[in-house]
């Protein structure tokens, strides 16, 4: 979980936004804002939300408009017209007090350069983002997708290379636009910490005589070759007493469990880097897992006592 600075406006009612306005304008509360039209023509009438009828505080001439004293109901879209041809337009928000905190969540499924990030917001703003790349160069603005106050986006780096050692963080900046106000904020963080693997693919449990033979493989998202990109696997399984024992598998995708279990946990697979000690991992039967895979019976070799539950967590 990332934490952020960033720069939140209160609301008020205005036209709602459904995308975000290729052109807008920031002010001040109670200060004066000057609007310009971007076009030849000199002939102009301005619209407010596209009422013609301005607010006694906007003053017009020409190609600009001036508002005087900015509040809240002066905030919204200005459109400069000629006849019933539109010319050019400019949603006006206000600025306030910069807000302490504010929480955003990245996360990469593997080192090839792509992620997705996902944050809170006011229910009535749009957002986009933009993402400066390891070596250097800046991307191109990407809409988030947003629904009741939840926003995500997804990136790519073009020039990231898992193979080699990440020296300069990404950045990340985000944009949001309200009825009435304006949020920005950034951050900066590495893909290797943020990368969460998929599940294991190709599971299968046997029961043979007395033990449990488990099988794996890696997630198919993962990069090869996989002796590069090495993950370490760890597991809990409970027994009928409630006893829960843990046990890593760092190499094979196999483990022969010796116990009688009524459940399983498996947690993520983590990176496991060669010059680090392998991370800590707290056993929490299954919350915070995403995944999950619930067998009972039916088994080659006959069926569980109970049944057998399998879920991949971090």
């Amino acid at each position: 979980m990332l934490v952020l600075m960033g720069l939140v406006l209160c609301l008020a009612p205005a036209d709602a936004l459904t995308a975000f306005p290729p052109k807008f304008q920031v002010g001040k509360l109670n200060g004066n804002v000057v609007l310009k039209c971007n076009t030849s023509e000199q002939q102009v009438t301005w619209k407010q939300n596209g009422d013609p009828e301005l607010m006694a505080e906007v003053d017009p001439k020409g190609q600009t408009l001036t508002i005087f004293g900015l509040d809240l109901p002066a905030t919204g879209n200005y459109s400069c017209w000629a006849g019933t041809a539109l010319l050019d337009a400019t949603y006006l928000v206000v600025s306030r007090p910069r807000e302490k905190r504010m929480n955003v969540s990245c996360q990469a499924e593997s080192y090839y350069g792509s992620f997705h990030c996902s944050w809170t917001g006011p229910h009535s703003a749009v957002f986009r983002a933009r993402l400066t790349h390891s070596d250097g160069s800046l991307g191109e603005w990407v809409p988030a997708t947003g629904r009741r106050g939840q926003f995500n986006a997804s990136f790519l780096d073009p020039s990231f290379c898992p193979f080699a050692e990440e020296l300069r963080p990404l950045e990340l900046h985000l944009e949001g636009l309200s009825d009435t106000s304006y949020l920005n904020f950034s951050t900066s963080f590495f893909i290797r910490n943020i990368v969460r693997p998929d599940p294991p693919q190709e599971l299968t449990v046997q029961r043979q005589g007395e033990q449990l033979h488990l099988a794996w493989a890696p997630p198919a998202s993962w990069p090869l070759p996989k002796s590069y990109f090495a993950l370490l696997y760890r597991l809990q399984y409970e027994l009928p007493n409630g006893t829960q024992v843990t046990a890593g598998c760092p190499c094979p995708a196999r483990l022969c469990v010796c116990h009688p279990m009524s459940s399983l946990c498996c947690a993520h697979p983590v990176p496991a880097p060669a010059s680090a000690p392998a991370p800590a991992w707290t056993p929490s039967s299954t919350q915070g897992c995403h995944w999950e895979q619930r067998l009972a019976g039916g088994l080659s070799n006959g069926p569980l006592p109970t049944a057998l539950l399998l879920s991949l967590g971090w």
